[in-house]
């Protein structure tokens, strides 16, 4: 039995006394924190993103109005699933109104997200990314009207490709991304403080960043080893001058944490200089 004020972290914990940094959005930064803490590691959550919603609703707005005349609908993240979700009932639509159209999810997340709103995904990719859900659709999309509510940023890789493939692609904006306010000064006192590694789970995270520091405190977070989600966040920060040392060959959050954790069991060092 675990005495009162007794760590329940196991003493060889590959990740006991780790500090991570974290940089998903606020909201969505628990799923992986937690899972890190629940490893032993000392997560350090500062958002690099900030989700918002689009300066209008009127292109979603529109697009939903058109659900009828809708074969398939695709949600590439949990943003896009709440965003979309939250305007049916502000337009008269429920989850009966889907009831003809093919729901695609991209991975395992977005699947979970639609149940919490009364929804079911009919399809998932095998491979998590955009480049899946082309692989997953383009053989049974021509001629059909597919509905994709996108970031603003988003890349425009499903919609090229599956108009390419004969599909009406109506892509709204459904969700916006910005620049948490108090990110610098955060980022600067934890690089002060010493970090063990980076965590990126988006390209966006890694541009912003990069773009928050000042010079000097950029060359010292490419001293910190990284860990990428996927080929594209690895991708972007090797762009960025950073060294990734762990990407999971699935791109999820728990086979992240579980590359995390095997990366450092095969660290022998344990010990961490603060920058200054």
């Amino acid at each position: 039995m675990t005495e009162p004020g007794q760590s329940r972290t196991p003493v060889h914990c590959p990740l006991r006394g780790r500090r991570i940094l974290v940089t998903r959005a606020a909201d969505q930064a628990p799923a992986l924190s937690d899972a890190l803490a629940a490893r032993g590691a000392e997560p350090v959550v500062i958002p690099m993103i900030q989700i918002v919603a689009p300066a209008s609703f009127a292109e979603l707005d529109r697009a939903i109005a058109g659900l009828a005349a809708t074969d398939y609908l695709v949600l590439t993240s949990v943003n896009a699933v709440k965003f979309f979700c939250q305007r049916l009932p502000a337009l008269g639509y429920d989850a009966a109104s889907l009831d003809h159209v093919k729901i695609v999810a991209v991975g395992p997340k977005s699947a979970a997200a639609l149940t919490a709103h009364g929804l079911q995904a009919d399809l998932v990719p095998e491979d998590y990314r955009a480049e899946g859900v082309v692989a997953l659709l383009k053989e049974q999309v021509s001629g059909k009207r597919v509905l994709y509510p996108k970031a603003a940023l988003a890349r425009e890789l499903i919609p090229a490709e599956l108009a390419r493939v004969g599909a009406e692609v109506v892509a709204p904006i459904a969700y916006a991304s910005e620049l948490p306010e108090d990110a610098p000064d955060k980022l600067g006192r934890a690089l002060a403080d010493g970090l063990d590694l980076l965590t990126f789970t988006a390209s966006s995270t890694v541009d912003n960043f990069t773009r928050l520091l000042d010079t000097e405190n950029l060359a010292l977070a490419r001293q910190v080893p990284v860990a990428s989600i996927g080929p594209l966040t690895t991708a972007t920060a090797k762009k960025h001058g950073f060294k990734v040392v762990v990407e999971p060959d699935i791109a999820t959050l728990d086979d992240m944490v579980e590359a995390i954790e095997k990366y450092f069991s095969g660290t022998r060092s344990t010990s961490r200089a603060p920058f200054i």
